[in-house]
Formats: structure tokens, sequence, C-alpha cells
């Protein structure tokens, strides 16, 4: 567990082989209360989830990858997602995909995250940015010193575009948001692609550059 000096959120990241799947747990330090973040279906494997404080399971997307632990928080917690994620097609292709994955009818996802009323664990308000362009309703996640990309950017790549409801001008736009962040601050990817797990925005922004003139 990486201990988070800027706030008193501490976040623990869950790799799974499975899709070179990157998850996570966001607690405060000071209650105890946590977000589970994009669950893996192996997540019992990694952690005691009857012993977690969970205020709510967040999905950055409904990609079925980043949804298949939903089932063993359902009767628990609220799951929430991106108000943009909730259309019609974007939800039938996902929950149907989900249920080929885990063999299991996919909970209910509150479709009720909005940028504009953000997020809250503890005391620690929990920016949401919205960035399309992987998927309609894609968003990070970000507080001092962090921010949870999922599908939007990893170390050494972005998100593809070419899936239902990806668009390649959004996800330009998407990431030129994320340069703005200092330079200092850490990002946690939603996937390991190429066997990195989290590095400095500054390390990762050329590359990102080129992307956005390639693109």
């Amino acid at each position: 567990m990486k201990r988070d000096f800027h706030s008193v959120l501490d976040i623990r990241q869950i790799a799974t082989p499975s899709f070179a799947l990157l998850s996570y747990i966001v607690t405060d330090s000071e209650s105890g209360e946590c977000f589970v973040i994009d669950p893996p279906a192996d997540i019992r494997s990694h952690v005691d989830i009857g012993e977690l404080n969970i205020k709510a399971v967040i999905n950055t997307h409904i990609h079925p990858d980043h949804t298949m632990g939903n089932h063993l928080f359902s009767a628990r917690v609220p799951i929430l997602a991106h108000t943009d994620e909730g259309g019609l097609f974007q939800r039938i292709v996902n929950s149907s995909l989900a249920a080929v994955f885990t063999a299991c009818v996919p909970p209910k996802i509150s479709f009720s995250i909005t940028e504009e009323e953000g997020l809250e664990l503890g005391s620690t308000p929990i920016g949401v940015i919205h960035t399309p362009g992987h998927s309609p309703g894609s968003i990070c996640l970000s507080w001092p010193g962090n921010l949870i990309t999922g599908d939007t950017v990893f170390i050494g790549g972005i998100g593809r575009t070419d899936l239902p409801g990806g668009n390649t001008e959004a996800i330009k736009k998407s990431i030129e948001r994320i340069l703005t962040f200092p330079g200092d601050t850490t990002v946690w990817p939603g996937h390991s692609y190429g066997g990195k797990h989290h590095a400095a925005l500054q390390e990762i922004s050329p590359f990102l550059k080129q992307i956005l003139e390639s693109i």
C-alpha cells in the first residue's frame, strides 16, 4: 500500500493478471471509510472485503473488465458510474458481456456520478473529471497528488476509441485536460499494459503530447 502524504487518503492498487487490470481501494485513514474502484472478479483473493468499511463501488466506466466484481458488493453498497454511461445501448452491450464473463446477472449500477457534484471520502473531496473518448461516461478521480485514470490513459498508452461509444476527438480533449494537472501527480491507470503500474504525470506527458499530435 502506498501512503499518500498529500492527503488523508491511502490508495491500495490491486493487480489482476486477467486483462492486466488495475483496481483500487481508496481509504480515508481517519474514518476507515473506502471506495472500491473497478473491482476484479477475484478481489476476495487480494483482500477480505467483509472487513472493509465501503461507502460505494465506483466504476470508471462500465466495460465488463471493470465491472466483473460488482456482484460481490451489490447487497451491501451502491455501485456508481457516470451519468453518460447510462445510455441504453451502452448498458445492453456491457451488461450482456458482463453476464458472459461472470455467469451471473450483473447488478444494478446507479448512473449518478457527475463532474459538478464530485465525490467525498471522509472529509476529503474527490474530484470527478469527465474524460469521454474510451467510452461516453469515462471518468478520472483526483485528489491532491493522485489521479486514477481508468482507461483514458495508461503508462505508455491511451484507451481505445474503436469500441462502441468510443470517440477519438473526445479522448484528445480528455488527454488535454489530464495534461493540465501538476507534473508530480501520480497517475494510477486502469491497466498495466507495458508492465508499469503507476508513474508521475511528468514522466508520461511527453508521450501523451506525441499521441495528441498523431491522432
